[in-house]
């Protein structure tokens, strides 16, 4: 059994949203047809018990095999010409109907039958069919057009009311109807209780219809919405082959649907509210936002004030923070702007979930051209630097995934404390820079090496950071054996490692030549025996000289 519902919509003040409805079938029930002008006279006899039966077409089949024509949703009217004269079947006439479905019989006895017998109206009664005896007067054919004008009226004003409810639908969302709103406008459309569930914010919307309060009114939200979902049409809130969730619209003990072009346009528009819901959630924790930015760009003069700051936003700093940025560009508005909005819905959505399965506490930071993700853990409790290995092949998934978009991605490494905050953002800074330059999606700043000294704005600090970075201990004039051991380094860049010419230039026991070899790996971190460490750290030795040389020539000696 189909049935659609017609709604005009008497918009509010405010936001457009529903204050009145006038509901009428798409088809008109039993009830309604015979309260027609053409069935003035007629006589319901039997089987009052099925006037809530929707009326979808009319039959005057009237052929001895008129069983084959018949179609569910009908009202038929006949004479009974071809089976008056059989009385087995004129007995099998009404079981036959209510067998296909038909929601009335309209019998006009006087040419044929001349009465309807008793045990029709028992059988009418029977099956809740309903029989009705037509006046001698009536002629079939304007029975037919009564009925047929009444449908075709219905569904002109339905096709002409589509437009109307599609435009209200969009408008009630964008003005800011919330998800409970649109659930309770989609109770009132379809005429049933309605769920909706949010995948992405994780939220549900559940709105009960008055005709169902005695079932589902009773029971707890979570035992009711259980029961929604059991009892249920299930429609999934798709756009571009991404799932937002799931609209339910309750069907137990009675069928509901939506006209086509109405839940087409529900499907499409209940997303929009949910991209909206996450782009609010990104942005509503604005006192963390503002307090970042001053992080990122203001001078720290009051270090332990900041770190009070920083806690009452839920900050530790005694965490390890890893910070990565993501440059969002639109590159394909084929499906239009809506169809770029829901992709980076789910692209930050889907991030923020992988790095929250990580156990990374994620937060955002949004951006003019994309957004920060700060990544925090516990120190020691997760090597971060080893998750973040997983990133740039993870952001090419993404892309690959969200083709309307274009992802480059700079993520800087593990630090701890204020500073390191701080710079775990510039290094990711100079990261995105990079990949930029190289046309790669994501690279870490701890796979940059030397090239941090191309891309990095301010040159002359990024060299100053490499070089304690990379020399360690060995530049703090502090160190009680700072002199020697960057002597000894010296040495042995100048002698290509070879400890016995070392030994021999620094008058040395070849001995302590090696053992002071061993504590500059040690203070630097770095591995003697791997090329790529050799390099950085001559080449830190070699700025850090010439950073000297220059101090010393700007103080004249």
């Amino acid at each position: 059994m189909h049935f659609y519902n017609f709604v005009r919509i008497f918009p509010a003040q405010e936001m457009g949203i529903m204050t009145e409805i006038e509901e009428i079938s798409y088809f008109p029930e039993v009830s309604e047809v015979i309260s027609l002008p053409i069935f003035r006279g007629a006589r319901l006899l039997g089987g009052s018990a099925g006037l809530n039966r929707i009326v979808e077409g009319i039959n005057l089949s009237d052929t001895p095999e008129y069983y084959k024509w018949l179609s569910k949703g009908e009202l038929m009217a006949t004479t009974c010409y071809a089976i008056h004269d059989d009385p087995k079947a004129v007995r099998a006439f009404l079981p036959n109907l209510a067998e296909k479905g038909i929601s009335a019989v309209c019998i006009k006895p006087a040419q044929y039958l001349k009465e309807i017998p008793s045990f029709m109206v028992e059988q009418a009664d029977a099956y809740g069919l309903p029989l009705l005896e037509l006046p001698a007067e009536v002629q079939l054919s304007e029975l037919t057009k009564g009925v047929s004008d009444e449908l075709l009226r219905r569904q002109t004003a339905l096709l002409r009311s589509t437009l109307q409810v599609n435009e209200m639908l969009t408008r009630t969302i964008i003005e800011g109807a919330g998800l409970p709103d649109i659930a309770r406008m989609i109770s009132e459309l379809a005429g049933t209780s309605v769920l909706i569930l949010d995948n992405i914010n994780h939220r549900k919307a559940l709105a009960v219809a008055k005709r169902d309060q005695n079932v589902l009114g009773v029971l707890s939200q979570e035992k009711a919405i259980s029961a929604v979902v059991a009892n249920a049409r299930v429609h999934e809130l798709e756009v571009g082959g991404h799932s937002f969730g799931n609209l339910y619209l309750y069907s137990f003990d009675h069928s509901t649907y939506l006209q086509n072009d109405i839940l087409h346009q529900i499907l499409q528009t209940i997303p929009l509210e949910i991209s909206r819901e996450r782009s609010v959630q990104e942005r509503s924790d604005d006192g963390f936002i503002a307090y970042l930015r001053h992080i990122f760009s203001d001078p720290i003069t009051d270090e332990g004030s900041e770190r009070l700051r920083a806690a009452e936003y839920g900050l530790n700093l005694e965490y390890s923070h890893m910070l990565l940025q993501l440059e969002v560009v639109e590159q394909d508005a084929s499906g239009g702007h809506y169809a770029v909005e829901f992709q980076r819905t789910l692209l930050t959505s889907n991030l923020l979930s992988m790095l929250t399965n990580l156990a990374l506490s994620p937060r955002l930071l949004p951006l003019v051209d994309g957004f920060l993700v700060m990544m925090s853990a516990p120190a020691n409790s997760v090597d971060l630097n080893h998750l973040s290995a997983r990133f740039p092949e993870y952001l090419r998934s993404l892309t690959r995934e969200y083709p309307a978009l274009r992802l480059t991605g700079g993520c800087g490494r593990p630090h701890t404390g204020l500073d390191g905050l701080i710079l775990s953002r510039r290094e990711a800074e100079i990261a995105l820079r990079a990949a930029a330059g190289r046309d790669g999606v994501l690279l870490r700043f701890e796979d940059l090496g030397v090239l941090r000294l191309i891309y990095a704005k301010d040159t002359e600090t990024e060299i100053d950071h490499f070089v304690r970075e990379k020399l360690g201990e060995l530049v703090d004039a502090s160190h009680p054996r700072n002199a020697e051991l960057m002597r000894t380094l010296s040495s042995y860049f100048d002698n290509f490692g070879n400890v016995k010419r070392m030994s021999e230039e620094l008058f040395t026991h070849y001995n302590t030549v090696a053992y002071r070899l061993k504590n500059v790996q040690e203070l630097t971190g770095a591995d003697f025996r791997k090329a790529t460490d050799r390099f950085e750290v001559e080449l830190a030795l070699y700025l850090y000289d010439f950073q000297k040389r220059q101090r010393e020539k700007l103080d004249g000696k």
